[in-house]
C-alpha cells in the first residue's frame, strides 16, 4: 500500500512530516492509525474541536487549543519494537486507563505502551483518546447531566 494513502489528514508542517517519514514502515503504520483516530474523534465531536499537531519534546503531540477541551496526547517511539502514548502526568488519565483496561500495558502515571507487531485495540484506544481529548470538559459534562 502506498504510504500516502495512510495519510487521511494533511500533515501540518515540514518538521512533523519529517518525523513521521523517518519512522520504520511498521512504526509509521501504527502512528498513522492513532493519528487518524485522533482526527476522526475531533471531526465527530464539536466539544473536542480542531486539533493542533506539532512536535513537543521532538515527538508528535496533539492539542485542542481552540476549545481547550483536552489534555495533550504525545506519541513516541521507545525502540524499533515499541512505542508509547503519553498523557500529561498531572492528570488522572493514565490511572483511569490502568483501572478500566488492566490488560493494557499502562504505567498508571502517564504512559501506555504498545508493541509494533501487535494489532492496536481500537475500541479501547478510542476510549483512552476520548479521555484525553475531553479531559478538561468532564466536570462540565457531568454537571450538565445532573442539572
Amino acid at each position: 500500500m502506498n504510504v500516502r494513502s495512510k495519510l487521511k489528514f494533511a500533515l501540518p508542517s515540514e518538521e512533523v512530516t519529517s518525523y513521521y517519514f523517518n519512522l520504520s514502515p511498521k512504526m509509521f503504520d501504527k502512528f498513522m492509525e492513532l493519528r487518524n483516530w485522533i482526527y476522526e474523534l475531533s471531526e465527530s465531536n464539536e466539544t473536542i474541536g480542531e486539533i493542533e499537531e506539532c512536535l513537543k519534546w521532538g515527538e508528535p503531540s496533539f492539542l485542542t487549543p481552540k476549545t481547550k477541551s483536552g489534555s495533550t496526547i504525545r506519541i513516541a517511539k521507545v525502540d524499533d519494537s515499541e512505542f508509547v502514548l503519553y498523557f500529561n502526568c498531572k492528570t488522572t488519565i493514565a490511572k483511569e486507563i490502568s483501572i478500566e483496561f488492566p490488560e493494557l500495558k499502562c504505567d498508571g502515571k502517564r504512559a501506555l505502551y504498545f508493541a509494533t507487531k501487535t494489532k492496536l485495540p481500537k475500541s479501547k484506544l478510542i476510549v483512552c483518546l476520548k479521555k484525553a481529548l475531553l479531559y478538561h470538559k468532564r466536570n462540565t459534562e457531568i454537571s450538565r447531566a445532573t442539572d
